[in-house]
């Protein structure tokens, strides 16, 4: 039986890498993105279904859209997401409110309504894109990393309570990859006139250049694959390179206070 997958954010970047090798190996795909029609293909050939994971309504017509369509849901992948940048003092409460609407609701809004089918199916697999920033706080990024490592807990919380439903959870965690994330990540407004202007931008251009020199998104299709295919995975699945897996080794052994400077060292930020 071919499995029946549904995807958020599956128009682009990761989401659409995830979407296009799922259905290049025979999985029924659904993608799901805010400006596409229902009963439409991608030019990968999957299916594509609209979707705006900031609205109750709109994500109960998109499940129950899949499920009148097939009948199940094996396998749900919760990629949509927005960056969020700026200093923490400049981020304003409707911004930050934005972000975790989309990363963090957004989420909970798919697994609260795919969980009841999944649970009748006595079966299923929900895979939740977080990101090696949501596994430490980083300068600049603090209202994304806290968003993703929002996701990180309740994904560990839900998957002790679902486990004796038959249905995993899974966390991916992507470090670097080449995707549009750097056209589309959110910029607090008040950074202009930011007393965190000039370090802060310094610091922007060098994000935006390790996402352009990161890896391809088809690695996480691949792993997204894998993980389908095996029959107890892991809890987490860490994508990040050589350096960002160092750093999180360093994150666990260190004193905060040494943990800390190093980034900053990193960063090039300077200390009173």
């Amino acid at each position: 039986m071919k499995k029946i997958a549904l995807v958020t954010g599956g128009t682009s970047g990761i989401g659409k890498a995830i979407c296009t090798y799922l259905h290049e190996k025979g999985v029924t795909v659904y993608g799901t993105g805010r400006n596409v029609s229902n009963n439409t293909t991608s030019q990968e050939g999957y299916h594509l279904v609209q979707c705006d994971i900031t609205k109750d309504i709109s994500v109960k017509e998109t499940i129950d859209f899949v499920l009148h369509k097939e009948g199940r849901i094996d396998v749900l992948v919760n990629n949509a997401g927005i960056g969020m940048a700026g200093a923490i003092e400049d981020s304003e409460i409707g911004e930050i409110l934005n972000v975790f609407n989309t990363n963090v609701a957004g989420t909970l809004r798919t697994c609260k309504s795919v969980l009841p089918i999944m649970r009748d199916q006595k079966s299923g697999l929900i895979i939740n894109i977080s990101s090696v920033g949501g596994l430490m706080g980083l300068p600049y990024r603090g209202i994304y990393s806290s968003s993703k490592s929002s996701v990180e807990l309740i994904s560990e919380a839900m998957s002790m309570e679902v486990m004796k439903f038959g249905i995993k959870v899974v966390l991916i965690e992507p470090g670097d990859f080449k995707t549009s994330i750097n056209e589309n990540r959110k910029v607090s407004h008040k950074t202009k006139e930011s007393v965190y202007k000039s370090e802060f931008e310094r610091i922007h251009r060098l994000i935006n250049e390790e996402v352009n020199k990161g890896q391809d998104p088809q690695k996480i299709g691949k792993l997204v694959y894998k993980i389908m295919n095996t029959k107890n995975p892991r809890v987490r699945y860490n994508t990040g390179d050589f350096s960002s897996k160092l750093a999180l080794v360093l994150k666990r052994i260190l004193p905060t206070r040494l943990f800390e400077r190093l980034i900053m060292n990193h960063y090039k930020i300077k200390r009173s």
